[in-house]
């Protein structure tokens, strides 16, 4: 945890001296139904700035809660930095990012290669080493793409198989323990209607409708689980959702989330 701290921060001192202008943004969430004007109410601030050093691309950012407290030392939520660069027509970067509040960080190895349409990744999430491969192939008017995953803590893998063509994409993810078959399609400019099933049996369908200016609401249906709507707005997120038993639906659950440009 203190290395990956001291790392993260040794990147951000590194972008300190970029000439890019730093970016903060606050991100107001938790405003939930049932809560009083400010129960709900956690503003967060966001920060984040680049520059290029020898060749590379360093990318850094921090997050804080910004809520009245006399506990300064827990408004800290996460720090992380960016290295990128090119090799031999390859896309080498690497990521680190920590948080303050007792979890473990992650670490993060990407190589990609347009060309080749191939990318590799390994990564430490929660204290767990992960890594996948996925390559494309162009076949049959369409994308095919391969991505096998493997997760080196508990000796567990999966494939994910997808193909995409014009307006339409399927996608199956298999494991030993369940298989997931999503196929989306596109209904007609903005309208989009996803559906898919496990081999559990369970069931969703969704549903995208875009709006004028790349907003959008998406519907989401969990057979006997849940439905959900998500209103995009610009920087403003509305999400409702309710626990559903049959066609019976349970409270529903408010949250709206504003992003605000400082800089």
């Amino acid at each position: 945890m203190k290395l990956q701290i001291v790392s993260a921060l040794a990147l951000l001192s590194a972008a300190e001296a970029g000439v890019s202008v730093p970016s903060v943004s606050v991100d107001v969430k938790g405003i939930e139904s049932g809560s009083g004007p400010f129960e709900g109410l956690d503003p967060v601030v966001s920060w984040g700035a680049s520059t290029s050093v020898l060749g590379c691309d360093i990318e850094t950012g921090a997050t804080s809660s910004i809520k009245p407290t006399l506990d300064v030392l827990s408004l800290p939520k996460s720090v992380w930095g960016k290295i990128s660069t090119q090799a031999g027509g390859w896309g080498i970067s690497s990521t680190i990012s920590a948080k303050f509040d007792g979890s473990k960080g992650s670490k993060n190895l990407a190589l990609d290669n347009d060309d080749l349409d191939a990318n590799l990744e390994i990564a430490s999430v929660g204290g767990a080493l992960k890594t996948q491969v996925q390559k494309g192939f162009d076949v049959l008017g369409g994308r095919l793409s391969v991505n096998p995953r493997y997760n080196l803590a508990n000796s567990e893998g999966d494939v994910v198989l997808g193909y995409d063509t014009d307006g339409t994409s399927v996608t199956i993810e298999a494991s030993c323990q369940q298989q997931k078959l999503t196929v989306a399609q596109r209904i007609n400019d903005g309208n989009r209607i996803t559906p898919s099933v496990t081999s559990n049996g369970d069931v969703s369908v969704a549903w995208r409708k875009s709006l004028d200016g790349g907003n959008s609401v998406t519907t989401t249906l969990n057979v006997n689980d849940s439905v959900s709507v998500q209103w995009q707005d610009g920087p403003w997120t509305a999400t409702f959702s309710s626990p559903m038993d049959g066609i019976k639906t349970g409270d529903i659950d408010v949250k709206i989330n504003r992003k605000l440009s400082l800089l």
